[in-house]
């Protein structure tokens, strides 16, 4: 028993003391379990997890289940009572050291797959099929056998797709795709007795406490260690959440009417939709849904955003009259001497901006003002808006280009336009289609 971890509450009231949205569509929580007021459930016998006991591991399965271990039992998602491991996995032996979902897109043979640690052993399974047992230094050359933690960490948050395993202080780093091992030592993260990757965030667990770490650079942001009692798990006399203002609920909540600033995808794939001083991770969908503050990935910027594209393997927002640029790495860094003015940056007038977009393997970026519609060639210097050509829409929210056209975000619809010719040339306005069904994920009325 190696740490103290809970039910999936984490998700909805980790580190920001958040409300807990009201989903009503997700691949791995339904909307009874979020209720602050749900009962945790036990079994006279079993093990509570409010009991302070700790638990083996904790991993996310293919679906985005997030499962618990301790002894022989294991729990699935927030709430539910203890259940035996093998009554899931018949083979797995029970006390695992470490457990994790592999994150290899290029080797369809290992994507997705669960992996289980005990002693010089490793299970794997996809999904709760068995595919073999092997000896941890002849799959994991480099790996030291009786692990405490495991973790993935794929490209886009590591430079490439790898696993963090831990022992004593040690951390290893094994990069999947040369399959190179380098051992460090991170004297600020402490022990780790079992990890957890989590929408783009990683967790050491010690005991009673977590903290938070930036998986390539073991950087801890202020604030850890937490106690996991009040973020992890919903027990009596304890909890870190409580229900904000109903406009707060709202903003929180993906599913409400709230309309959306702006949405972005990056080079590496990471998909996002901002509103307010808000953020929602979309392409980590099956893990679940949280909100966290732009801040928290991008550094120095408060508030709402007037336009956000990705170019040249970086970042672009801009905040008024300032334009803020982020190298699209593992982590989000602001490039030096930024922000700076964005009309000398671009050429794009200081105020008036509604929405920007720029398509896959292009460098022209287009802005909207009101109902029209301007471009401006980044790769020319100096930039210029050339001019303005009027589209059917007589404003926007947000805007987004890529593999499957332009699309323009209205309130709570959006408008899907096969190329920005298409736009600019408009003879009817496409059909209204909902943000919350399509992006989203929610369900109808949602």
């Amino acid at each position: 028993m190696k740490c103290l971890l809970g039910g999936l509450c984490v998700c909805w009231s980790l580190i920001l003391g958040l409300p807990f949205p009201l989903m009503k569509s997700s691949s791995n929580i339904m909307h009874h379990e979020m209720s602050p007021h749900h009962p945790q459930h036990s079994i006279p016998g079993f093990p509570d997890r409010c009991d302070g006991l700790g638990f083996d591991a904790i991993t996310p399965d293919e679906q985005g289940v997030i499962f618990y271990f301790r002894d022989e039992f294991l729990w699935k998602g927030f709430n539910g009572s203890a259940e035996f491991i093998n009554n899931t996995w018949p083979l797995l032996p029970t006390h695992i050291d470490a457990a994790l979902r592999i994150h290899h897109k290029h080797a369809t043979g290992h994507h997705d797959r669960m992996l289980f640690f005990k002693g010089n052993q490793v299970w794997q399974y996809y999904g709760t099929t068995f595919e073999g047992k092997f000896l941890i230094h002849e799959k994991f050359p480099g790996i030291p056998d009786d692990l405490e933690a495991a973790v993935e960490c794929p490209v886009g948050e590591c430079a490439q797709d790898s696993i963090l395993f831990f022992k004593g202080d040690m951390v290893y780093h094994l990069n999947l795709n040369t399959t190179t091992v380098k051992a460090r030592s991170w004297q600020g993260l402490g022990h780790c007795g079992a990890a957890l990757r989590w929408l783009e965030r990683v967790y050491c667990f010690d005991g009673t406490k977590f903290t938070r770490f930036q998986p390539s650079t073991g950087h801890i942001p202020s604030g850890y260690p937490k106690d996991a009692r009040d973020y992890f798990m919903r027990c009596e006399g304890r909890g870190h959440a409580s229900w904000n203002k109903t406009s707060a609920k709202s903003i929180h909540n993906r599913c409400s009417n709230e309309s959306f600033e702006e949405f972005n995808e990056d080079q590496i794939g990471r998909m996002y939709a901002f509103r307010k001083n808000w953020y929602f991770r979309l392409d980590t969908k099956r893990d679940g849904w949280h909100p966290w503050p732009i801040h928290s990935s991008w550094p120095s910027i408060h508030g709402n955003i007037d336009g956000v594209f990705s170019w040249d393997k970086k970042m672009y927002f801009i905040q008024g009259s300032q334009l803020f640029i982020y190298k699209a790495e593992a982590q989000y860094t602001l490039i030096i001497g930024y922000p700076k003015d964005v009309t000398i940056e671009l050429g794009i007038p200081s105020t008036g901006v509604d929405a920007t977009f720029i398509c896959p393997g292009t460098s022209l970026l287009y802005v909207i003002f009101g109902n029209q519609v301007q471009s401006v060639n980044l790769e020319q210097t100096p930039r210029a808006l050339g001019n303005g050509t009027r589209m059917g829409h007589p404003h926007v929210d947000g805007a987004i280009c890529n593999s499957n056209g332009v699309h323009l975000f209205i309130g709570t619809k959006y408008y899907r336009y096969d190329s920005p010719n298409d736009l600019v040339a408009w003879k009817s306005i496409p059909d209204a289609r909902s943000i919350s069904l399509d992006f989203m994920s929610c369900a109808p009325g949602g």
